[in-house]
């Protein structure tokens, strides 16, 4: 009697074996979104919290020294800004305050990188996104004060970060991947935060809203959709670059256009900068008089510098206000002279590749948030200092597009197994 594959061959399967996705725990999530709260809202009160973070974060470096001390190696780029600003310890002309704004900036790129090697980018917006939500919520009160600040020293950041509520939560709103309640609250917090910005009468900080929520809205509809089809992403970004540079040939090569005039009014500014061409003089003067390596950290703006004070007078401003020279380019020139400043633009440039390729690779809408908050904040660089500042949410949107490349918190590949699969 036969019994048909009795002793048939087993049947080789190769299959992949991942390694499971790490996710950081609760406690150490909420320990992130306390300190993203903290630089969200960049107010005295939160001094002692910052402090109490900054030793959380660092302690969870050491436990998971493993994961984080590998990717600070890797993410090296982010670095020599902050040891040349150690180094100008030895001539700047006031170095009171410098060890202290040295070791912030050391801490910024190393708090971020543990961040980035703890959480995968869906996470770190989604963090970011509450500690947003809870600056709103602590915006309330200051209602019918947004236009001098709320809470925050003036009207342009307080704008700025509202701004950045807006892009997150609609990112998240149009992320299917969110879990739906949160899409529902996120969804909630957009008008809210656009009226809060509306009132703070910050031209600039609008067009970026309306132009960046424009640009998540159609990678929703459209850039998802041409992945579908072969190399359509390819073609779609060529004729979008392509209509962009005709465009800007038929404007410029218009004679007697006021058309960048125009838009430079529709904003509340003027193709001059009034306002920023003394400073930017200033700026210029002082980096001349020291070219290679600036004046040093907090070299400038120090109430015994007589220049600084008199853009003060001139400003309208008290004795011994900290301004800025509203250019980042401005400020690392002036403070460490062509060599930070190159140092900061191979910074801006790593982040900036990295963060395009991963786009590029992936064009979901968490890389394409990423993308758009990067270009943001370096457009922001032409006219405003914040990406020198520590520890603040224009410098990690800056950098972490780039380390998120690195893809550390997701699944990872270990290898083929063989499944052998037997007749029964």
């Amino acid at each position: 009697m036969s019994h048909p594959g009795l002793f048939s061959t087993p049947r080789v399967i190769p299959v992949n074996v991942y390694e499971d996705a790490r996710k950081a725990p609760l406690w150490e999530q909420a320990l992130y979104t306390i300190w993203l709260f903290s630089i969200f809202l960049p107010i005295d009160a939160f001094q002692p919290i910052r402090y109490l973070c900054i030793m959380g974060i660092l302690s969870v470096m050491l436990i998971y020294r493993s994961e984080t001390l590998p990717l600070i190696a890797r993410a090296w780029p982010l670095f020599p800004l902050p040891i040349i600003a150690a180094f100008s310890i030895f001539w700047t002309p006031y170095p009171g305050d410098a060890p202290k704004s040295v070791a912030l900036m050391m801490l910024t790129p190393t708090m971020l990188i543990v961040m980035a090697s703890r959480l995968r980018a869906s996470e770190f917006l989604r963090l970011t996104m509450f500690a947003g939500w809870m600056g709103v919520l602590y915006s309330v009160p200051y209602f019918g004060t947004y236009a001098e600040g709320g809470p925050y020293a003036q009207k342009n950041i307080f704008a700025f970060h509202m701004m950045l509520v807006i892009l997150l939560s609609l990112g998240a709103f149009l992320n299917e991947e969110e879990h739906i309640i949160t899409r529902l609250i996120a969804i909630l917090f957009v008008p809210i935060a656009f009226v809060f910005q509306l009132l703070a009468e910050s031209a600039t900080s609008l067009v970026f809203a309306v132009v960046g929520s424009a640009v998540l809205i159609g990678v929703k509809l459209v850039w998802g959709s041409a992945s579908k089809v072969r190399h359509m992403r390819s073609v779609a970004l060529a004729l979008i670059i392509a209509m962009v540079l005709v465009v800007l040939l038929v404007i410029l090569s218009m004679p007697g256009s006021s058309l960048v005039d125009d838009f430079f009014a529709l904003v509340g500014k003027d193709s001059t900068f009034t306002g920023r061409t003394a400073i930017w003089n200033a700026a210029e003067r002082v980096s001349a008089e020291h070219p290679w390596f600036g004046v040093g950290i907090d070299g400038f703006w120090n109430p015994m510098t007589g220049l600084a004070q008199t853009l003060n007078e001139n400003d309208s401003k008290p004795f011994g206000t900290k301004l800025s020279f509203h250019s980042a380019f401005w400020e690392i020139r002036v403070h460490y002279g062509f060599v930070g400043l190159a140092a900061f633009l191979w910074a801006m440039t790593w982040s900036g590749l990295r963060t395009s390729l991963l786009w590029l690779k992936e064009g979901n809408l968490t890389n394409s948030t990423l993308l758009l908050l990067y270009l943001v904040i370096l457009t922001s660089c032409f006219t405003e200092s914040y990406t020198t500042g520590s520890a603040n949410m224009m410098v990690y949107f800056l950098y972490f597009g780039g380390l998120a490349a690195f893809r550390v918190g997701e699944r990872k590949l270990l290898g083929v197994a063989r499944l052998v699969e037997r007749p029964a």
